[in-house]
C-alpha cells in the first residue's frame, strides 16, 4: 500500500505559471492583417536592458516589442514628441512583451530614471510605406 498527499498550493502555483507562459506566447492580436504592417521604425539612443527589439504599426496602433527580460524589470513610460520636440505622456497597455499604443506617432521616447542618469530610447518613424 502507498500513501500520497496533494498540496493545493502547489497546484495553484503550477496553474498560475502555465497561464503566465500561455499569455507570453499568445499573439498580440488575432485579427491583425499581416499585409498592412509597417516596420518602418528606427530605435536609437541608450542601450538599457529594456531597450525595445522592434516597433511596428498596423495603421492604427503602434506595437513596441521588448526583450523577455523586461517582464522582471521596470517598464519605462512612453512620451510622444511633437514637431517642436515637446514630450507628452501617452496612454498604452501591455500585452506580454508588447507595449501597445492606440495611436500612431512620428517620434516617441521611452524614459526611465531621474534627471541625472536618465536612460532614453527614441523610436522614430523612418517611412510610412508598408512592409
Amino acid at each position: 500500500a502507498s500513501v500520497s498527499w496533494t498540496y493545493p498550493e502547489d497546484e495553484l502555483i503550477a496553474l498560475r505559471q502555465a497561464r503566465a507562459e500561455a499569455e507570453r506566447a499568445a499573439p498580440v492580436a488575432t485579427d491583425m492583417d499581416l499585409t498592412s504592417l509597417n516596420f518602418g521604425y528606427r530605435i536609437e539612443g541608450d542601450k538599457p536592458a529594456w531597450r525595445p527589439l522592434r516597433a511596428f504599426d498596423d495603421g492604427t496602433r503602434v506595437y513596441i516589442e521588448f526583450p523577455e527580460s523586461v517582464a522582471q524589470g521596470e517598464l519605462p513610460p512612453l512620451f510622444v514628441l511633437d514637431p517642436q520636440g515637446d514630450a507628452e505622456l501617452v496612454n498604452y497597455r501591455v500585452s506580454g512583451r508588447y507595449m501597445i499604443v492606440d495611436r500612431l506617432f512620428a517620434a516617441g521616447e521611452l524614459r526611465l530614471g531621474g534627471r541625472r542618469g536618465q536612460r532614453k530610447v527614441r523610436i522614430v518613424t523612418r517611412r510610412r510605406g508598408r512592409s
